[in-house]
């Protein structure tokens, strides 16, 4: 039901992909570009 998309930072394959940007790239999320993307922005440019 639910797919993995895979981290073009790291390799991963994951399902939560919020929650692999929290743990693996804390200080991605702390970038202030980065921030002002809406979700569906952040797969089309972290993950696959």
């Amino acid at each position: 039901m639910f797919g993995k998309a895979k981290c073009k930072l790291c390799g991963i394959e994951v399902r939560f992909a919020l929650r692999h940007l929290k743990q693996k790239h804390t200080d991605l999320l702390n970038d202030k570009d980065v921030t002002k993307l809406n979700m569906s922005r952040v797969m089309q440019k972290f993950f696959d």
